[in-house]
């Protein structure tokens, strides 16, 4: 098991930021946001491509190890997930965003009451939980 030690965690969600950061800047090119977001789960030892085609469900039980797992992985990839849904609302396809953000979903609730120690300047869990339900309102 990948266990996120607070320096890891503080880069991972660094970088996440500034492909947050690129994401609403860019406008319509979401090239290197792609590459950016796979590059990022590669890291942290997931297939961005196969996860995108799994469901909510498989997803939270491969990340969480059937209920374990790392409660930095599971925010990680969370956020990942995120990006990427936020991503394929920018590219207009709104049927991968809904399945990968509701992936993202099912691992940010699953974090729970989970001990994780966040860098300061990550999204908290249950903020993020709030966009996402804006976002999959829509």
């Amino acid at each position: 098991m990948i266990f996120f030690k607070a320096q890891r965690l503080q880069r991972l969600a660094e970088q996440l930021m500034e492909l947050q950061r690129r994401l609403e800047s860019e406008g319509g090119d979401t090239t290197h946001i792609r590459e950016g977001l796979q590059e990022l789960a590669h890291r942290v030892g997931v297939d961005l491509d196969i996860v995108r085609l799994a469901t909510p469900d498989t997803v939270l039980d491969v990340i969480t190890a059937g209920g374990g797992g790392d409660p930095g992985k599971i925010w990680v990839v969370g956020e990942i997930l995120y990006l990427d849904g936020v991503r394929a609302l920018a590219e207009g396809n709104a049927d991968e965003a809904r399945g990968v953000l509701t992936s993202a979903r099912k691992l940010l609730q699953a974090l729970g009451s989970r001990s994780v120690s966040l860098p300061d300047n990550a999204v908290p869990p249950n903020r993020r939980l709030a966009e996402l339900e804006n976002l999959l309102d829509d």
